[in-house]
């Protein structure tokens, strides 16, 4: 019996703990809240930002590109665009089979994604609050300031790097 409860608990422990840890994407991407276009994902490989893959039939009833548009340039931060066609020749494909999507890849893996067939994720592609809640217990709104603190030491030769 004791074998059993601490299975269990054990169980509970590894799949029911999991703590969302937010992070900052690479601060080249808090910029003007613009989607950069791309037709491939070749240089993004380390990076970490959102990608949002898209096609030309939106079946919603509010074109969710308006919410993501929104959301970004309140936060001024740039969204990485691919067709979706394109999309289906990256390895995120494999795991994210529809589109339109929105993926939050840290240092080169996917943290998180919108599902278009997912019930649970419908009201994130038609409500800006219901999207800025997900998206923001994923990231860091602001650009780490101690990567320019650094880079201005740098830059005035008060720390060396060599």
């Amino acid at each position: 019996m004791k074998k059993v409860v601490i299975l269990i608990i054990t169980i509970l422990l590894i799949t029911g703990c999991k703590k969302i840890e937010k992070f900052y994407l690479n601060n080249k991407y808090y910029n003007e809240g613009n989607f950069i276009k791309v037709d491939n994902l070749e240089n993004f490989k380390k990076d970490s930002y959102i990608l949002y893959t898209y096609n030309n039939y939106c079946t919603f009833d509010k074109p969710c590109e308006n919410i993501f548009e929104t959301y970004m340039k309140k936060y001024k931060i740039d969204f990485v665009s691919i067709p979706f066609e394109k999309f289906k020749k990256t390895s995120y494909y494999y795991q994210v089979r529809f589109g339109p999507s929105i993926l939050i890849i840290k240092e080169g893996r996917i943290v998180a994604y919108l599902d278009p067939n997912k019930d649970s994720d419908l009201e994130k592609y038609q409500n800006e609050k219901a999207f800025e809640e997900w998206i923001n217990k994923y990231i860091y709104l602001e650009e780490s300031k101690w990567f320019f603190f650094i880079v201005h030491l740098k830059k005035y030769d008060i720390i060396k790097t060599e």
